[in-house]
């Protein structure tokens, strides 16, 4: 048989690597319609669930500050470091982190797992928040 007469010219085993998002899906096929769907499609939703998460971490700056004050721990080692390290050095890192979180979840936010991770990340806060709250409260 001729090159001509086959389909590929060249083994494509022997081409290199590109990287791709394993999910290659959005997660939105036809088969699948609901409620993530229901989010996916509202993008002021998901800016607002967004907007919520980074307020919510900046309530998890000012909280253990607090708790620190009146004898508690910080539960977390990299920030305990950072805390005693420089405060403000503490801070920037934990915004930035969460700010570039929040902007990679909102460019990729038509997968189904992105928007769970969203959801998850506002679910989570929510109870970190309840709980620093309520040790404020009890000491």
């Amino acid at each position: 048989m001729t090159a001509t007469a086959e389909r590929r010219w060249t083994d494509r085993r022997s081409r290199r690597a590109q990287f791709r998002y394993p999910e290659r899906r959005t997660g939105f096929d036809r088969r699948s319609f609901g409620r993530m769907a229901w989010y996916r499609d509202r993008p002021l939703l998901i800016a607002g669930v967004l907007a919520v998460v980074v307020a919510l971490n900046i309530a998890d700056l000012v909280l253990p500050r607090h708790i620190l004050a009146r004898g508690g721990i910080e539960a977390n080692p990299i920030m305990s470091a950072l805390f005693e390290a420089d405060p403000a050095a503490a801070a920037v890192f934990k915004m930035a982190v969460t700010v570039g979180v929040a902007a990679t979840i909102w460019a990729m936010r038509r997968y189904r797992k992105i928007l769970q991770v969203s959801l998850t990340a506002l679910a989570a806060y929510g109870l970190l928040i309840t709980y620093q709250l309520a040790l404020l409260t009890n000491s």
